[in-house]
Order: structure tokens, then C-alpha cells, then sequence
């Protein structure tokens, strides 16, 4: 019979977890997290989809850049 504390199978106990979650903080901006947080779903949406149309254009310039390379 399995222990009463034990994590379910893939879970990290609490202590483990909080520790792994203390080693990423260094390397997160929140002030980024907490500008996008302070945004309503809409507007984040309207900048992913800015962002996805911004993407599209590198890769079609890198594709053309290929092409006139050749």
C-alpha cells in the first residue's frame, strides 16, 4: 500500500518543488510577467497575434534572402 505522503507518480514533493521554481527566478524579468498580467485577454491576444505577423515576415525576408543568395 502506497505511502499517505507520497507524491503521485511525476510529482515532485513540495520542498523539491519550491526549490526547483527558486532556481528559474533568476533568470525571469517580472516586470515583464506583471506588464503582461496587467493586460486584459483581448490585448493579449491582439500582441500574440502582432507577434505571430512579425514572425511570419522574418521568415519570408529570411526565405527571400535565401533565394537572391543563390
Amino acid at each position: 500500500m502506497p505511502e499517505k505522503d507520497a507524491a503521485p507518480p511525476g510529482h515532485l514533493p513540495v520542498s523539491d518543488r519550491k526549490a526547483r521554481i527558486a532556481s528559474f527566478k533568476d533568470g525571469v524579468d517580472r516586470t515583464l510577467l506583471d506588464e503582461n498580467l496587467r493586460r486584459t485577454v483581448d490585448e493579449r491576444f491582439q500582441q500574440l497575434m502582432a507577434l505571430q505577423r512579425f514572425a511570419e515576415e522574418l521568415r519570408r525576408a529570411g526565405r527571400r534572402a535565401s533565394h537572391d543568395r543563390f
